[in-house]
């Protein structure tokens, strides 16, 4: 892993997840609104059952990914969150 400095953008990462988010049907309208409100994170699917396709970007520099992960998993009406895919650049 390489070591992160503030201005040495060679070892500076970007990251991205998609993650599977169950809610309940009748809170998926207000999860929805409260997930685009936190930085980095995007619904792109919904759907009637309140099963979401969410991903979550990190900027270089930025330590923020697991944290936001977090925040998604609390917000009120999400059921359950599952890790479906990272990537790293």
């Amino acid at each position: 892993m390489a070591i992160q400095k503030p201005h040495d953008t060679e070892t500076m990462h970007y990251s991205i997840s998609g993650l599977s988010v169950q809610t309940h049907p009748d809170r998926m309208v207000d999860v929805k609104e409260r997930l685009h409100k936190l930085p980095g994170v995007e619904v792109h699917i919904t759907e009637a059952s309140g099963k979401m396709v969410v991903t979550v970007e990190e900027q270089p520099g930025e330590r923020t990914m697991v944290d936001t992960m977090t925040q998604v998993s609390q917000v009120e009406g999400v059921i359950s969150t599952a890790l479906v895919y990272t990537h790293q650049e």
